[in-house]
């Protein structure tokens, strides 16, 4: 065996007992090897070359070993090295032991011993094949080291890492539920705004406490009114789902155009249309904003009417009526149930200005208010007065040309 590049150690049998010698190449100091294996830190152990059980037995262990293990060495000199093992030893892993050392090839293993006081400890080890002057194998040299803590360390992080796995897959399934509540509420809030202007949701999630949705304000708006005129006479020989079919057509389209114009939507009642303009969300003009939508929903109704061809009789036509002024803004109703509304007299106007349309095909009037802001940039003419109840006075009536 070489120790240190120099010095080849063989145990030999002298008068029943064994020695070590030396043999040192030419031009180097004596070196003794029997010193060398006892200052070691690590155990070693030396045995015969059988294989076979009952063998190999044990032929030296230096202090090391002693230290480590609590036997000493006139305890275990001619027995065999599994004194070592026990009930928790891993023999799985001397599977390979005898195929690697037969041919001369060091195997390496890690498993539980025993000392001699049946303490458990870990122990890692290599057996190297010792040949002789011929080149036979005739002994074999472990040298071992307890690796208790190292395990210990080992499963411990090993532990952490199931600790922190079993962590990050909670995270990912806490994180896929939320992704489907998250999806499911998405759902929900998207189906909710089909009912509830977008703008409206909006506003209410953003106030902070349940008292606040209450709240009102008043505010100026412009607001609109569209209704199909002779509807029920268009739809009279109609089917249930052909008429449902001519509504949702309908107001698909014009709820394109209202949007790209930063209406809101507050109420669909049959085939009339509600649309506000500045609220709840405030807007640059919104008397401007609510006379150019309106004439861009009469240019709509081509395309609408050529998608409804086929289902009625005659085509679309609609009466669009504009005021503005002050009114309420808010939600009404009870804890259980909310509606956002827009009200006051400005609104009633506006009704009433849609009204006069009636028997006349895609006709756009507006009120005073709205004419003074809009007749330098849409064309119009005066139309004629319109009496309102609680007013005194008749108000101007314009129509959009």
């Amino acid at each position: 065996m070489v120790v240190n590049g120099v010095t080849v150690v063989i145990l030999s049998e002298m008068n029943n007992s064994f020695i070590l010698q030396t043999m040192t190449p030419k031009g180097s100091d004596h070196i003794n090897a029997e010193l060398m294996l006892e200052s070691m830190t690590e155990s070693v152990l030396i045995t015969t070359a059988d294989l076979k059980a009952p063998g190999p037995y044990i032929m030296y262990v230096n202090a090391a070993f002693e230290k480590m293990t609590g036997w000493k060495r006139k305890e275990v000199l001619g027995k065999s090295p599994r004194l070592l093992q026990g009930p928790r030893t891993e023999f799985g892993i001397f599977q390979d032991l005898r195929e690697k050392l037969e041919v001369g090839k060091v195997w390496r293993g890690r498993t539980v011993n025993y000392r001699k006081d049946g303490s458990e400890f870990n122990m890692e080890w290599s057996i190297t094949p010792i040949r002789n002057e011929g080149g036979n194998i005739h002994q074999y040299l472990a040298v071992q080291k307890e690796v208790t803590e190292v395990v210990r360390m080992e499963k411990m992080l090993k532990n952490a890492r199931e600790v922190e796995k079993r962590r990050l897959q909670e995270i990912e399934r806490s994180k896929r539920r939320l992704n489907k509540l998250i999806d499911t509420q998405n759902q929900t809030l998207s189906l909710f705004t089909k009912y509830v202007p977008e703008a409206i949701v909006k506003k209410a999630l953003t106030n902070k406490g349940a008292e606040n949705i209450m709240l009102n304000e008043k505010v100026d708006a412009a607001l609109l009114f569209c209704d199909i005129r002779n509807f029920t006479g268009l739809i009279e020989d109609l089917t249930p789902d052909q008429v449902v079919h001519v509504l949702n057509v309908y107001y698909s389209f014009l709820s394109e155009v209202i949007s790209d114009y930063n209406g809101q939507i507050i109420q669909f009642v049959g085939d009339e249309i509600f649309v506000a303009f500045g609220v709840p969300i405030r807007i640059t003009d919104p008397e401007v904003s609510a006379s150019q939508c309106a004439i861009a929903m009469i240019k709509s109704l081509s395309e609408i009417n050529r998608e409804l061809n086929a289902i009625l009789p005659q085509s679309l036509t609609v009466g669009i009526g504009i005021n503005f002024g002050p009114v309420i803004a808010g939600n009404l109703g009870s804890d259980d149930k909310l509606s956002y509304s827009v009200t006051g007299s400005e609104v009633v106007i506006a009704k009433r200005i849609e009204s006069l349309t009636r028997g006349r095909e895609n006709t756009i009037l507006i009120s005073h208010s709205v004419f003074e802001k809009v007749k330098n940039i849409i064309p119009t003419k005066k139309w004629k007065k319109l009496k309102i109840k609680g007013k005194n006075q008749k108000i101007k009536i314009y129509q959009i040309i």
